[in-house]
């Protein structure tokens, strides 16, 4: 580490040591499906949860690939943390465009702004009446990332007109302890420690200063009455939030070249007894695999910084974002696949519960099935543009 000062020095390994420390914390976390207390604390006292805050309110107002890089290397000690550090990154730089007041809720609550977005169908039983300077609103709601830990909850609802007809989309925020955990419901394969619980809500009235058209989001606009000057409060929607899955997917895809390093170190093949450290298909397999994931990790910062640039001058295209989404999409289709590779060189080490090993095969393969990261919706909006054809009605760019 020549070149680099002293502070940046006791800092990266101050950092290394914390990692090292929540790899040990990891089947605590899965174990007690959420991010314990103790664990929390240390990811709020390093800012994990202030990346995307605006500096006026106390934020760091970081670039997305600094953020993004963060994510990767957290994912190395704990996926489920990784996982809700990503999604609230991407989702309180969504809180940056909503109006000033609601900014000043959220951000100046006392608590660290921790705010799952439940923003993909995830709704059922909810019931919205209008009232005067806002909306009663009540309902379930599924997938709520984080909900332990939380400060605030968004929601994507259909809130009637004034004048009764019709309906529109809105993301509404609404203060986390007015909702029920249902803390029987987050049984699953993989990432068990995101605590992504169902939650309930009994009727409850949000001002209409917290309402965020949806319509306005996935155009790449703000709150009237937002104040956030920043280009990165300018990124677009959909691509922080493809940004935010692909990130800690990335990481833990690295996590699982690094540990099996440390596995053929040690393993002997049960058929030929022939110790893996000095098997030729072991070498090319790690040589591959740690080749491609350097590969996926600096794409992704690479394409954080393209974006944002963009930002200042205009916005990128909707060419460009469906190019980086098919980037991301075809990422992490590549990294699965050397991920199996490792999965099946190990064989039967594989099997054994509570190890490192079989808790990043499952984060991986969960969190690579999320629809951000799927190649056929992505696939078919980017070759319809390479094409010149129409999006279909409702394309989320």
């Amino acid at each position: 580490m020549s070149g680099i000062s002293g502070a940046a020095k006791v800092a990266h390994q101050n950092e290394a040591q914390f990692l090292d420390w929540l790899k040990e914390q990891a089947q605590r976390v899965e174990d007690e499906s959420r991010i314990p207390q103790d664990v929390f604390n240390e990811l709020v006292g390093r800012d994990y949860f202030r990346m995307s805050q605006p500096r006026r309110h106390g934020g760091l107002g970081q670039e997305p690939s600094v953020s993004w890089a963060r994510v990767m290397d957290l994912a190395s000690g704990c996926a489920s943390c990784a996982w809700v550090v990503g999604l609230v990154t991407a989702n309180v730089l969504m809180v940056g465009k909503f109006s000033e007041q609601a900014q000043r809720d959220v951000f100046g609550c006392g608590k660290p702004a921790v705010v799952p977005m439940l923003t993909g169908g995830v709704g059922f039983n909810v019931t919205i009446e209008r009232r005067d300077g806002g909306i009663n609103l009540s309902g379930s709601w599924r997938y709520a990332s984080g909900i332990d830990n939380a400060s605030w909850v968004g929601l994507l609802v259909d809130i009637p007109n004034p004048g009764g007809e019709g309906a529109e989309p809105y993301v509404v925020l609404i203060e986390a302890e007015n909702f029920r955990i249902d803390h029987s419901s987050w049984q699953v394969l993989g990432m068990r420690g995101t605590g992504s619980k169902n939650i309930e809500l009994d009727p409850v009235f949000v001002p209409e200063h917290r309402f965020m058209s949806w319509k306005a989001l996935q155009a790449g606009e703000k709150h009237p009455d937002c104040e956030s000057d920043e280009a990165i409060y300018d990124y677009p929607l959909n691509s922080i939030f493809a940004m935010s899955v692909a990130a800690p997917t990335f990481g833990v895809a690295a996590a699982v070249a690094d540990e099996y390093r440390a596995v053929i170190c040690k393993r002997v093949n049960s058929a030929t007894r022939q110790a893996q450290i000095d098997d030729r298909m072991a070498h090319i397999q790690l040589a591959m695999s740690q080749a491609n994931m350097s590969i996926a990790r600096d794409t992704l910062l690479r394409d954080a910084d393209l974006i944002l640039r963009k930002c200042y001058s205009g916005g990128p295209s909707r060419e460009l974002r469906a190019e980086v989404r098919s980037r991301i999409a075809a990422t992490s289709a590549a990294v699965l696949n050397d991920a199996q590779g490792i999965f099946r060189s190990v064989g039967g080490s594989l099997l054994p519960s509570n190890t490192r090993m079989q808790r990043l095969f499952r984060d991986l393969h969960a969190m690579s099935s999320h629809f951000l990261l799927q190649k056929e919706p992505i696939g078919e909006l980017y070759g319809r543009l390479l094409l010149d054809l129409d999006l279909p009605a409702g394309a989320r760019l």
